[in-house]
């Protein structure tokens, strides 16, 4: 029988910290990039965390980017690795008003990236991505690394309040990053109805790649099940949407080969959490064979009667689930919460069976 093992957890930073990704080094190091300031409306910049031990403890290793002074300036890095090795720190550089602002209102971010070629020690200065579409822009995902070497860098257009997430586009690189000559469109509703955050890529056999974003409807913004699209040529033409099947918000997929995936993503109603969820995929339809609480918000919350949906977004308490494989049936998973009046990093490791 399918099945996930909760094995143990642990917090790695509670500064007011959220949005947290994870990379593994050829040395077995873990590094762990999140934000500092503000919990989820981010007012700093990225900082870094580094573990020698699987995920078990964790000692702090400085900043990736600093926030801005002149001009005010914050900044969510969401990291990635090369196969040779080099750090991707790819998000958003946010220019905030001095008042705080509804989420969508036009407030500058433009897509940035931070590299380092020595293990996470030293970092480049941020590089703009020469964004052929107006933003701003909504960055959730790392940068992968495609089988041909090209980088896909996802972005959600925020370019209205009323279309927000309209499109779903990856900017490409042929040469590690130093120029970004192409885009292509994963996600748009041919009906103009469904919006697309919260982007998150997996990379499959092959040439394949998939990509899952929280769905919602734009204008009130309230939820519809969460969407997938696959790519068969490394991100260059994607398939029609599909429906996960999933009302997940927030989620990740993580491909344990085949057509297996290890699935986290936020529950936001009814019983609140982060769920992991082992399922199998095709082209058009996946299937969900056990579920498991991965962390429990101990709380409650029914959706509003009225689609609130820019609103309901300030009352998040917890998001932004990840992981990475340690071997065939380990994987180490991290999200931000808050606990104790404080927000922060909690991992989580699990052990997952399929027979």
């Amino acid at each position: 029988m399918p099945s996930i093992e909760i094995l143990d957890s642990g917090i790695i930073d509670n500064r007011d910290s959220s949005f947290p990704t994870l990379v593994r080094l050829d040395n077995g190091d873990i590094l762990a990039g999140f934000t500092v300031g503000g919990g989820p409306s981010v007012t700093g910049g990225t900082d870094l965390a580094r573990s020698t031990d699987n995920g078990r403890s964790w000692s702090l290793q400085g900043t990736i980017l600093e926030p801005g002074d002149n001009p005010r300036t914050t900044n969510s890095l969401r990291l990635s690795r090369t196969p040779q090795g080099m750090v991707i720190a790819y998000g958003t550089r946010a220019y905030p008003p001095e008042e705080k602002k509804q989420f969508g209102s036009a407030t500058r971010k433009d897509p940035i990236l931070c590299l380092s070629r020595d293990q996470g020690k030293t970092w480049t200065d941020p590089q703009l991505l020469p964004a052929s579409i107006p933003g701003p822009f909504e960055i959730a995902s790392p940068i992968i690394v495609t089988r041909n070497g090209n980088w896909l860098a996802p972005a959600a257009t925020l370019t209205e309040q009323e279309r927000l997430g309209e499109r779903l586009v990856m900017f490409i690189s042929e040469d590690e990053g130093k120029t970004w000559p192409r885009t292509s469109v994963a996600m748009k509703d041919p009906e103009g109805v469904k919006g697309f955050f919260e982007q998150k890529l997996t990379r499959l056999d092959g040439d394949r790649v998939m990509a899952v974003s929280w769905t919602l409807r734009m204008g009130d913004y309230s939820d519809f099940e969460d969407h997938f699209v696959i790519s068969d040529d490394g991100g260059e033409t994607w398939g029609p949407l599909r429906s996960t099947g999933i009302r997940g918000q927030t989620m990740t997929p993580i491909w344990l080969g085949e057509d297996r995936l290890l699935v986290l993503y936020n529950r936001r109603y009814g019983k609140q959490g982060v769920i992991a969820c082992l399922v199998r995929f095709t082209d058009d339809s996946w299937t969900l064979d056990c579920e498991e609480t991965l962390w429990d918000a101990q709380a409650s919350r029914e959706a509003p009667q009225e689609a609130d949906g820019i609103n309901e977004l300030e009352t998040f308490a917890f998001g932004l689930p990840s992981a990475i494989a340690l071997d065939r049936e380990t994987l180490l998973c991290v999200h931000w919460c808050m606990e104790q009046e404080k927000f922060g990093i909690r991992w989580t490791r699990v052990r997952v069976g399929w027979d």
